[in-house]
């Protein structure tokens, strides 16, 4: 997942990069660039101009495009490097391929390495107007390869390697080779002419597909961006200093120390519906038959820490909800089980609108900048998408003949929801025990998910595309691309998951959880806010 993390951080930092007045000029400059090298391929051939002057613009806009290619190159290096990696000094080539471990990743370094200096020879062949056109273009190649690792060298970051030198010449000469073969084959009808001019197409078409899916990821990721910068919820945020101090009015002061909100975090409601359907269905008319909320966590994104973090909330949660009466009417506050609000609404989004305020309100008002809501029965194929999981039965808890007390199971299918969902109710505080249960799935779910992604990266658009049928969200695909972008940076481990603490107390008829109000507020201050030094 580590590669991958980086393949996003790189192409996610370049789109942002792109977002930037010099980003925006780069993008100017190379589509002129780009049009200046077909109109000298295509276009200034045949017009009357003098030979020097269609020369000189032919070779203008290749050197250009030179420039350009290489700019992008070191830029591409340095996005993704691994800052942890350190620097390292390299110069027996092939070294690397002795340890078996390494071998794949240093293949696919040594090939990757030699595919992108292909296009560098081939621009460079293009100019090149000397007796040893090949031999020039290896040497310029090679040059370029060795600034590069100059650069590492300088910086002490990555890898100075011999061996990158080497593919980046022969893919720069590999490249002039094609080049070569281009111009002496040009109009004639040979088969290695025609073979050339076929290669030559299609990394035409490769390139334009690839210019065409970043840009619809650049297009999406901006979108989702601002998206998610906007709160669902309307309710306004209530934070408190515990002392009056003059100063800044968006600090809070909290035991002699000040705090200001993260404004950079990004908080999504995830709820698990229970409803005895396969998919959410919307109630019309009718209030409090919707379904309730059976599980409740906010997803926290913390780009700065570079965390993910998760807020596991009993349903049983004794908050102020809404209330509404059958028609719909709101009626008033009352103290009630947080899971409740869900039924006041459609089971849609008027339910999801219900709990992202009631959930807001419990936190003082803290944003929420989305939410998802699906079925708990949904377990079962995500569950299942990610090759299974595995868990271990608490102690004391027999959920299934599948799933006894003690026992590690790898779960599959229906025995995913089981695991998630079971609860004694003649037990008090037994949903306490769900939520310690869920807490453990999720945690191992998670890291069965990145393995399943990193065999496959597409599966999260997959999931997203299968599941929308099957799903209320605020989180649209820009919305995604996003969160996806983001949350491969992000580390997420057993501390990352952290329930309310609170009083179990017996209801009349169902459990009462009651917050704990101090390690409610200490808990926002750490996940929400970061402490600011006042001198």
């Amino acid at each position: 997942m580590q590669n991958i993390g980086r393949m996003f951080k790189g192409v996610g930092e370049l789109s942002s990069t792109l977002n930037t007045i010099l980003g925006l000029a780069f993008v100017v400059v190379l589509i002129l660039c780009i049009a200046a090298l077909i109109m000298s391929w295509f276009v200034v051939p045949g017009l009357h101009w003098r030979t020097s002057s269609k020369n000189r613009f032919r070779k203008t806009a290749v050197w250009v495009a030179i420039v350009l290619y290489v700019f992008t190159l070191l830029g591409i290096m340095f996005v993704m490097r691994d800052p942890g990696q350190g620097y390292q000094l390299r110069l027996l080539p092939l070294c690397g391929l002795k340890d078996a471990a390494l071998l794949k990743t240093e293949l696919l370094g040594d090939l990757g390495n030699f595919i992108i200096f292909i296009p560098l020879g081939i621009l460079f062949m293009a100019q090149c107007t000397s007796e040893q056109p090949v031999v020039w273009t290896m040497m310029f190649s090679f040059g370029f390869g060795l600034l590069t690792e100059l650069l590492q060298y300088i910086a002490k970051m990555g890898i100075f390697s011999l061996e990158e030198m080497i593919c980046a010449a022969l893919g720069g000469t590999l490249g002039g080779l094609l080049t070569y073969a281009w111009q002496k084959t040009k109009g004639q009808k040979k088969p290695l002419g025609i073979l050339l001019r076929v290669a030559f197409s299609l990394c035409l078409v490769v390139v334009i597909f690839a210019t065409t899916v970043f840009g619809t990821y650049h297009v999406l990721r901006v979108g989702g961006e601002k998206n998610m910068q906007e709160n669902v919820s309307n309710v306004e945020l209530k934070m408190q200093s515990d002392v009056k101090k003059a100063g800044s009015s968006d600090l809070i002061w909290r035991d002699g120390k000040a705090y200001r909100f993260n404004d950079e975090i990004i908080t999504v409601l995830c709820m698990g519906i229970d409803q005895q359907t396969e998919e959410i269905e919307q109630k019309e008319d009718v209030s409090g038959e919707s379904g309730q909320a059976d599980s409740i966590f906010l997803a926290v994104l913390n780009p700065t820490q570079k965390q993910l973090s998760v807020l596991a909330i009993s349903r049983d949660t004794m908050t102020e909800i809404a209330t509404y009466d059958a028609k719909g009417n709101y009626i008033g506050d009352s103290l009630n089980h947080l899971g409740l609000e869900y039924a006041f609404g459609d089971g849609k989004e008027k339910s999801c609108q219900y709990m992202v305020d009631a959930v807001s309100k419990l936190f003082y008002g803290i944003p929420i900048n989305g939410y998802v809501a699906f079925n708990m029965e949904t377990i079962s194929q995500l569950n299942d998408a990610v090759g299974g999981v595995t868990v271990t039965v608490p102690e004391g808890e027999n959920i299934s003949d599948k799933l006894k007390s003690g026992e590690t199971v790898t779960l599959n299918g229906d025995d995913a929801v089981s695991f998630v969902r079971y609860r004694d109710t003649s037990v008090e505080g037994s949903n306490n025990l769900r939520i310690a249960r869920q807490k453990q799935y999720l945690i191992n779910f998670f890291s069965r998910a990145v393995k399943a992604v990193q065999k496959d990266v597409s599966l999260p658009g997959k999931l997203y595309q299968d599941f929308s049928s099957e799903m209320v969200t605020s989180i649209g695909l820009d919305d995604a691309v996003y969160l996806v972008t983001e949350a491969t940076e992000m580390s997420f481990g057993e501390d990352s998951l952290t329930v309310l603490q609170g009083e179990t107390k017996t209801g009349d008829v169902y459990d009462e959880v009651y917050i704990d109000e101090d390690a409610l507020y200490d808990l926002i201050l750490k996940t929400f806010y970061t402490e600011v030094e006042i001198g």
